[in-house]
């Protein structure tokens, strides 16, 4: 578990202004540094502020920072670079090598710097990634530690945060990640270190760029088209799905959804609530909490989740989260039970929480946990509208059964109905 830090020790600020050149039609480099010399006068040698060191150089086309403390903290340095009085769009990029696997370690961009506050997305090698917000000495993540399904523990990996419309999109090797609605300033950007021990540890940069553009976002998210009634958190989640190619449409309406606490002792049954949507495309979301009334249940079949598409009693999708740590997506025609996915999300447990999300377009149907995507069915053919609702799963007859606490739910329900 990464820790939280409320101290920033602030290093070095670099000031360089740079002219734009021409890369393309749309964007326009404003600055590019590979350190293969140190022709911008990067700070090297040893700076020691508190209880922590670093001693910077430059080898082999890498800005090293090797960095020991007694008490680790968050390290950065930033680059005050004019902004284009033009610019809509902002890129950030930068190569970044990690240790392998120890000691843990976390780097990135420090982005919109404003002295007292900064945004930081950060990779780590734990193979997950975040988006921090920092504001007055104190810390707040915006993304939670998120897994990297294909990161290399063995090899350097480029991030590039794009800021459009108040929206910061995050990238790995070019690959799409994740977005987080923020308030942007405009401020400089930079380079930021997360050592999460008190071992010596090596941290290195490398290919460096800072891109801006005049024109509009060429992307299909319509901002416009999301229902301005719509929460932050479902806001940004309808942006990396479409981000994501899970969705095809933004537009909609949104809505809350009621708090329930269901319990059912029936070892092998399941009870739905529904909650009076006919949809056939819509994400739905919400808090979901369980225990069970006995110590030894049957795991894969007690559970809570959500149905979408029901038409009946026995003609309707589940997507439920197991004791034994696995979301299981079936579906059930005339009462015929047909498996279409399970995806792993936890160990086993009787007694947890997290927070469970589906999403339905057309013949796609994507599961996520903690808001991370887990998987997508991509060819599903319950393509009919529905109800939707809550639905618990039983895995024992023992006191009160399985119990499922949904709070905190919403449900965007998507006008491309077919």
């Amino acid at each position: 578990m990464k820790k939280l830090y409320g101290i920033l020790i602030l290093f070095f600020l670099a000031f360089l202004t740079l002219p734009s050149t021409a890369q393309d039609n749309e964007w326009k480099i404003s600055f590019f540094e590979d350190f293969d010399d140190n022709s911008f006068s990067w700070p090297l040698g040893d700076e020691t502020q508190s209880t922590t060191r670093i001693n910077r150089f430059i080898t082999e086309s890498n800005y090293v920072w090797n960095i020991t403390t007694s008490d680790p903290n968050v390290s950065w340095m930033g680059l005050n670079l004019n902004n284009p009085s033009d610019a809509m769009r902002y890129r950030y990029s930068a190569e970044i090598r990690l240790p392998d696997f120890d000691p843990l370690a976390c780097a990135g961009l420090l982005l919109d710097n404003q002295g007292s506050s900064f945004y930081g997305y950060v990779i780590c090698n734990d193979k997950t990634y975040s988006l921090i917000h920092a504001q007055n000495g104190n810390i707040e993540t915006l993304i939670p530690y998120t897994p990297i399904k294909d990161y290399d523990s063995f090899s350097a990996f480029n991030i590039t945060a794009e800021i459009n419309d108040g929206w910061i999109d995050l990238y790995y090797n070019n690959e799409s990640l994740d977005t987080y609605n923020i308030t942007f300033g405009g401020g400089p950007f930079g380079l930021i270190a997360m050592p999460q021990t008190t071992e010596s540890t090596d941290i290195r940069f490398g290919a460096l760029s800072y891109e801006s553009s005049a024109a509009a976002s060429q992307n299909t998210f319509n901002a416009a088209a999301v229902d301005p009634n719509t929460s932050n958190n479902m806001a940004r989640m309808v942006k990396m799905l479409n981000m994501k190619e899970r969705i095809t449409s933004t537009a909609g309406t949104y809505i809350t959804l009621p708090e329930r606490d269901i319990s059912l002792a029936m070892m092998g049954y399941s009870t739905k609530e529904g909650l009076g949507i006919n949809q056939q495309n819509l994400l739905l979301q919400s808090d979901i909490s369980w225990s069970s009334g006995y110590d030894h249940p049957n795991y894969s079949s007690a559970g809570c989740g959500f149905f979408l598409r029901g038409v009946d009693e026995s003609t309707y999708i589940e997507i439920f989260a197991a004791m034994d740590g696995a979301i299981y997506v079936n579906a059930y025609r005339a009462g015929t039970l047909v498996p279409l996915i399970s995806l792993k999300y936890a160990s086993w447990s009787i007694e947890g929480s997290g927070r469970i999300a589906v999403t339905a377009d057309g013949q796609k149907i994507t599961i996520l946990w903690n808001d991370s995507i887990l998987g997508t069915v991509t060819d599903a053919t319950w393509m009919w509208s529905g109800d939707a609702g809550y639905i618990v799963h039983s895995g024992t007859n023992g006191d009160f059964g399985t119990r499922c606490v949904f709070s905190n739910g919403e449900a965007y329900l998507f006008s491309n109905e077919q």
